[in-house]
Order: C-alpha cells, then sequence, then structure tokens
C-alpha cells in the first residue's frame, strides 16, 4: 500500500467579498446528524487595519478551490498577544438556523402533502433551497408541527415516516437524500495517512423489539379511528428489552412500517463507530466529504476496503499537531432508508416474525 504523505492545505474565509487566509489556528466542524457545520478561525491583521467581518455577516469557508461551509458569522471578536492580533471568528452553516429556530407554518398542518412540500413550506422562510436526491414516497395524509418544537425535529419525524435522510451540503441547501449514495474520493489507510484510531459506540441505546403505534382515520363517518401497530426485531439482542415508538398524525400501515425499521436500523448502525485521525485536511488536494462511503484498509479493525459512511469531519490545524482532520465512520446503516430485507426462517418451529403489522378497532 502506498504511504501518503501530509499535502498542504490552505483555508480561506470570504466576508463582503474579500478573501481573508493565513492563520495558524482554526477548526471546521461538519456532521450528518445535526446538519449544521461550525467553525472557529482567528483572522490577524494589523493594528489600526482591522478587516471588515462582522457578526451576522455572510461567510463562505473554502479548503484550497473547495467550499465546505457558507453560512453566517455569529461572533467576531478581538483578541491580541505580544505582536499579534486579530479577531476571532466563529460561525455555523446556513442551516444551522434550522437545528435552533422553530417550526412556523400556517395552521401547523399538512393535509395529502409530500415531503418535499413539506420541507419547502418550512425552510423558505429561511431562504434555504430544498433539493430532492431520492425517490421521497407518497404524500403523508395528515402531518402537524408539535407545540414548540424545531424545523429540524419536524423534518426529522416527516422524513422518517418516508425513510428519508434529512442533511446538508457545502453549499447551505438542505438535502433529503440517502445515505451513503457517493463513494468518497479519498481513502482511510493504517500505515499510511492514519495518525490514531479508536473504537466508538455502544449497545446502550439497542432494544430487541421495536414496536410502533399511530391512530388512522376510518373512511367511514362516525366510525372510530382504526389503531395502526407495526413490530420490528433486532435477532442480536436476546434479552427482553422493548421500545414503543409513537407516529404523530394520521398514520397509515406502511407509515409505521417504515417508521419501527428506520428506528431499529439507525439504533443499531450507530452502536458502531471508528474515529480516525488522518494527516491534513484533504486527500490529493480535495477536502473530505460528509455522508460519502469510504474505503478503509486497516488490518487492526479488519477491514480491508470495506466501505464504512463519513458521519462527521472535523478538521483542526494548530502549531502543535499542524493540519489534522478527525474522521468518524459508521456502517451505513446507522443512516441507511433502505428496508433490510428479511432473515432466512428457520425450521417451522422455531419461526418469529420479524415484521407484523395489524389494524384493530
Amino acid at each position: 500500500m502506498e504511504r501518503f504523505t501530509k499535502e498542504q492545505a490552505k483555508v480561506y474565509v470570504t466576508v463582503n467579498g474579500y478573501d481573508y487566509q493565513g492563520w495558524t489556528e482554526s477548526t471546521i466542524e461538519r456532521s450528518i446528524e445535526n446538519i449544521s457545520s461550525r467553525f472557529t478561525i482567528p483572522v490577524t491583521y494589523v493594528p489600526g487595519k482591522r478587516p471588515n467581518i462582522n457578526r451576522q455577516d455572510v461567510i463562505k469557508v473554502r479548503i484550497n478551490d473547495t467550499v465546505v461551509t457558507t453560512g453566517y458569522v455569529l461572533t467576531a471578536e478581538p483578541f491580541y498577544r505580544y505582536d499579534d492580533c486579530g479577531i476571532k471568528i466563529e460561525g455555523r452553516s446556513r442551516t444551522g438556523d434550522l437545528v435552533a429556530c422553530s417550526a412556523i407554518h400556517k395552521g401547523g398542518q399538512w393535509k395529502k402533502a409530500k415531503l418535499d412540500q413539506i420541507a419547502r413550506d418550512l425552510c423558505s422562510p429561511f431562504g434555504i433551497d430544498v433539493v430532492v436526491e431520492t425517490d421521497i414516497g407518497d404524500a403523508l395524509a395528515d402531518f402537524a408541527i408539535e407545540h414548540g418544537e424545531t424545523v429540524l425535529t419536524t423534518l426529522s419525524r416527516a422524513s422518517r415516516l418516508r425513510g428519508v435522510l434529512v442533511t446538508t451540503n457545502m453549499r447551505g441547501q438542505l438535502l433529503l437524500t440517502k445515505a451513503g449514495k457517493t463513494v468518497s474520493h479519498g481513502a482511510i489507510v493504517r500505515g499510511g495517512n492514519v495518525i490514531t484510531m479508536e473504537g466508538v459506540g455502544t449497545d446502550a441505546e439497542r432494544f430487541a423489539t421495536y414496536i410502533g403505534y399511530g391512530q388512522k382515520k376510518s373512511d367511514k363517518e362516525f366510525s372510530e379511528s382504526m389503531q395502526q401497530k407495526a413490530v420490528f426485531k433486532d435477532p442480536e439482542i436476546k434479552r427482553y428489552l422493548p421500545l414503543i415508538v409513537n407516529a404523530e398524525g394520521n398514520a397509515e400501515v406502511g407509515d409505521m412500517r417504515r417508521l419501527v425499521e428506520h428506528t431499529m436500523r439507525v439504533r443499531r448502525g450507530q452502536a458502531y463507530g471508528l474515529r480516525y485521525r488522518v494527516e491534513g485536511w484533504t486527500w490529493k488536494g480535495l477536502p473530505w466529504e460528509v455522508n460519502t462511503r469510504v474505503p478503509i484498509y486497516d488490518d487492526i479493525a479488519g477491514l480491508n476496503g470495506d466501505q464504512w459512511l463519513i458521519a462527521d469531519i472535523s478538521s483542526h490545524v494548530d502549531l502543535k499537531d499542524g493540519d489534522v482532520t478527525d474522521i468518524l465512520v459508521r456502517p451505513v446503516d446507522a443512516y441507511d432508508t433502505v428496508p433490510l430485507k428479511p432473515r432466512k426462517k428457520k425450521k417451522h418451529s422455531e419461526e418469529a416474525e420479524e415484521l407484523e403489522v395489524l389494524s384493530v378497532k
């Protein structure tokens, strides 16, 4: 295996039409889990010539020629030490507003609306575009905002009913997509670009049986609503560990099935992970990207080209360690939204239905 050398990566911020670069400390964090990228970058300057960078300014952060974050400046405070002075810029991506702000929509609910329509209704006031990269399924019969919840929480609930991943891209758009649609341009190689590795994850949040409940309004006037129930089992968990998952609004049978499948799959996938620290901020000049499948060559971890999903990236530069990137990878199942294929059934006496859907008055 070729040994990879550390590459030089230049980090720029663009504010009010000007580029700034040349600092010795900075951090850029990107994650598939909270859709909000964050950055801390001190910009040095000659005393008396403060850069025109202020709170609430629009900012773009790029590594070499690639934009990695588009967002807003949250703080731009001065600092100095000996003969060095500057301003410390902290900010987050545009989609960070969806994490922090409450969901507001006229009437607070939708009738027979598709997932992308709900997303556009909620994102439009923020000036955030919605990009659909996958099949989002049929319209939701009845979906409502819960009092006080954030835009991200609302969209996450709706997307789970359709088996869709809600995330963002480096241009600050909201994506309705699937996990790991593309393969990373780089690779993680023990003995090559890897500095350290540690395993992360636990079975503490896994359960043996996931039981979903929801209500479906009957087509007959004045009749009682129909209760929808879906059950999905994790065959790797043998103890009696049940978890009830409630669906909001008017839930169809298929909605409940997707909800319990998604919940079980995500919890199983997030129980496993590897955190790597690799040399540099880039692979052959291009920055690492979240939600891509990266091949890993690590005999200690038992991986030989296996592709795991990049879930979290934190790029650092300082005087001690230089340019390094911390990369958290997980099995694609942690965010995968494709239904699991049922396992082959054992002999009749040992059969157990993995998925059960009931409608009862």
